[in-house]
Formats: C-alpha cells, sequence, structure tokens
C-alpha cells in the first residue's frame, strides 16, 4: 500500500542539511520494514486519516526493530534502480 499520510513525520532528522550544505540533491526515503503483525487490527483507511498509530514503533524508539527479510532486499532493490535511473540521466551539454 501506498498512501499520502495526513502530516509529516516527524523524527528531529538533520539529514537534509548535509544536501543543503554540499548544494547536491539528496532523499530520505522511508519503506516498510515494520513486523507486519503490528498492523494487524489496524485499518489502513485509519493511518490515512489519523497517521501511524503510537503502537507501531518509529524510527528512533528503542522499540523500533524492522523485519530483516524482505526489508533488506526491498531497500537495497530501490536504491540501486533509483541509483541506476539517476546515473543513466542524460546530463545538460551532453
Amino acid at each position: 500500500m501506498v498512501g499520502t499520510l495526513p502530516q509529516p513525520v516527524t523524527g528531529s532528522e538533520d539529514f537534509g542539511t548535509f544536501g543543503t550544505a554540499l548544494d547536491v540533491p539528496s532523499v530520505f526515503w522511508h519503506f516498510g520494514g515494520a513486523d507486519p503483525a503490528l498492523y494487524r487490527d489496524i485499518d489502513p483507511a485509519t493511518v490515512l486519516e489519523n497517521g501511524i498509530p503510537d503502537t507501531v514503533p518509529a524510527n528512533h524508539s528503542p522499540y523500533f526493530a524492522p523485519v530483516p527479510e524482505p526489508t533488506l532486499e526491498i531497500g537495497v532493490t530501490t536504491l540501486l534502480a533509483a541509483a541506476a535511473h539517476w546515473l543513466t540521466k542524460p546530463t545538460d551539454g551532453a
């Protein structure tokens, strides 16, 4: 499922500062990783209306523990696809 949450997901990340300081593009992705059992009794429409419930630990929580598979495979595959697309883009003057 892909959806737009009703409010930004905050985590006091300073990641954006690095790209800005170096004047380079950057992206911070959030994708899967949570144990599906945490969402078993949660209606997706509720998440889209109210955001992710407090019962699902977020990044930086001491209870955040991504499920290693398929999280690693999806993350690596997605990153490689995005990198390949970006690296093969025509540049100005090429």
